[in-house]
């Protein structure tokens, strides 16, 4: 039996399939290129600006306390025993799971790549946090320390960037997650003052 060649049409499309696919990853974010130099270019698409280096290193800089709050809070899941501090610490690994992966989008579009792991200061709180076995000190040390102290860090440190930034999607994501930002170092607050009573 004699096959026929596939329509014309399903040939014309076949390589805009196979490039599609080629863009594509596994966690939603564009595939970096060899040697991190992002995403293939888009014929006829205009390349996002580049970040100053400033913005560059305040992004990078950012893109790690992304990723130590999610990981210090995926930790305090484990180990609270206050009902109230783990509801805390699962909506910190899902709202900072996002707008860090929306960074971390951001870094890749522009053909930098994200950071490695933690900067050695946030991996030492999460280390002396870890030693602690779930207890009521432990709710109390990350409810003080990553809910107020590294809040109230993170806010003053997006408010100065707020001021220097000029990359319009950059100060989009800052404006965003002082937003977020503020609202968990309210519900911290609120905690702290439960736990002492």
């Amino acid at each position: 039996m004699r096959t026929l060649p596939p329509p014309r049409s399903a040939l014309m499309l076949a390589p805009l399939l196979l490039a599609a696919l080629a863009g594509c990853s596994t966690h939603g974010f564009p595939r970096l290129g060899s040697m991190g130099a992002g995403p293939a270019a888009v014929p006829g698409a205009v390349a996002p600006a580049r970040l100053t280096p400033y913005e560059r290193d305040f992004a990078i800089r950012s893109a790690a306390k992304g990723m130590y709050e999610v990981e210090v809070s995926r930790l305090a899941v484990e180990r609270a025993v206050d009902r109230g501090v783990r509801a805390y610490a699962q909506k910190l690994v899902r709202e900072h799971t996002q707008v860090n992966g929306e960074l971390i989008a951001l870094l890749s579009a522009r053909g930098i790549a994200p950071p490695k792991g933690l900067a050695a200061d946030r991996a030492t709180k999460l280390h002396r946090l870890a030693a602690l076995p779930p207890s009521a000190a432990f709710d109390n040390g990350y409810i003080r320390v990553v809910g107020i102290e590294d809040h109230r860090t993170t806010i003053a440190g997006l408010e100065r960037a707020r001021r220097e930034v000029q990359d319009r999607e950059l100060r989009a994501w800052i404006d965003k997650t002082l937003f977020s930002l503020r609202n968990h170092l309210a519900e911290a607050q609120n905690l702290v003052g439960t736990l002492a009573g």
